[in-house]
């Protein structure tokens, strides 16, 4: 019978960090040691990860229609901009299919999905050109379906036992009972309850600038009342721990990478600081 304590290297971290633009959120995944492949769909990740080794596919929706189109009951809407996204859907689950196939991601110690932002509007835009409704609203029943296609997508990269790095966006929700402000995953519907059972690591990533030429990137690691989503699993960290990296240094083992270091040396018993 297996016992937790010796389950030292049998799980690995998925991480998923949630921020604005600029926060440092791409940055991190060069800190993670090992061989890694990244799927990108913001066509920003590059400008971070550009000069870095780093393999990856890009899958951006290029050359939308700009046709301005009405959104109203029966009249359409921009039908072409929504078939050219949703063909870009349809292009990664090919290409996905194929690597899980191949047994390509056997040969990787780190998987990245950037973001799942942009990730999850692909879906929609899939889901809402096979409802017949491609550049419309999304309505109630279209967002089932790319919740369950999220979550499967995560379930699959999750059974790989390798070290996931997602990133996505906050946004503000008010709490119309008590007129709390909220900070929550840009996600859909219930998939903002969700995410603590995808992921074993979620981070609220930020940036500060004293105004004197010094930028400090954080990361949050403990819940609080206005960013409830949070969750840890690296015993002993501090509420915000700093990951900024030293660009004039070896990017591998700084920032998250360096935490994750440190939590095999507390295992090990190596007293080694942060």
């Amino acid at each position: 019978m297996a016992n937790a304590k010796d389950a030292h290297d049998v799980a690995t971290h998925k991480f998923l960090l949630l921020g604005p633009t600029g926060s440092g959120k791409t940055s991190q995944l060069l800190t993670l040691q090992g061989r890694k492949f990244a799927y990108l769909f913001d066509p920003n990740a590059l400008l971070t990860l550009k000069g870095h080794d780093v393999e990856y596919e890009a899958f951006y929706p290029n050359n939308l229609s700009l046709d301005l189109q009405s959104l109203k009951k029966d009249k359409g809407g921009d039908v072409l901009m929504g078939r050219q996204r949703s063909e870009v859907y349809l292009d990664w689950e090919k290409d996905f299919d194929k690597k899980l196939s191949s047994g390509f991601f056997e040969d990787y110690d780190v998987i990245a999905m950037d973001s799942i932002t942009t990730l999850l509007d692909l879906i929609m835009d899939r889901i809402l050109a096979i409802n017949g409704r491609a550049g419309s609203w999304p309505q109630q029943d279209d967002y089932g379906p790319t919740m369950v296609t999220f979550t499967n997508i995560v379930r699959t990269l999750t059974s790989m036992n390798k070290t996931l790095l997602f990133t996505g966006h906050l946004s503000l929700e008010k709490d119309e009972l008590s007129q709390t402000i909220y900070r929550v995953p840009v996600m859909t519907g219930k998939l903002k309850e969700k995410i603590p059972l995808l992921f074993s690591d979620i981070f609220a990533t930020d940036c500060q600038n004293d105004g004197k030429g010094s930028i400090t990137y954080t990361i949050q690691t403990v819940g609080d009342r206005r960013t409830p989503t949070i969750r840890c699993s690296i015993k002993g960290l501090e509420p915000f721990e700093d990951v900024t990296i030293d660009w004039s240094k070896s990017v591998e083992g700084q920032g998250i990478g360096g935490l994750l270091n440190w939590e095999k040396k507390q295992i090990t018993g190596d007293k080694a600081t942060k």
